[in-house]
């Protein structure tokens, strides 16, 4: 079976072999559906790899770590020592 996925538009194939018994007429619709549940679940792992990976990525960049108070303090501060030395 073979699979096309793109993510950010970054085209790749899935691609994937396996060998199922068969022991009866009915049993490949079973096992393709096995085949075909296996697939869907590495491809939302692997976007949720990507997707959320890379949202959680930028929001901790955006993100400021240093309360608000810190960094007003901090740019007084510089305002301060760059008032001195002008002087």
């Amino acid at each position: 079976m073979f699979g096309f996925l793109s993510l950010a538009k970054l085209p790749f194939a899935i691609q994937e072999e396996r060998d199922f018994p068969i022991t009866d007429a009915s049993s490949h619709i079973t096992n393709t559906g096995r085949f075909i549940e296996d697939q869907e679940i590495k491809m939302r792992n692997l976007l949720q790899e990507v997707y959320f990976g890379k949202t959680k990525d930028v929001v901790y960049d955006l993100r400021s770590v240093d309360s608000l108070e810190k960094a007003r303090k901090q740019r007084e501060l510089q305002k301060e020592l760059a008032g001195l030395l002008r002087k």
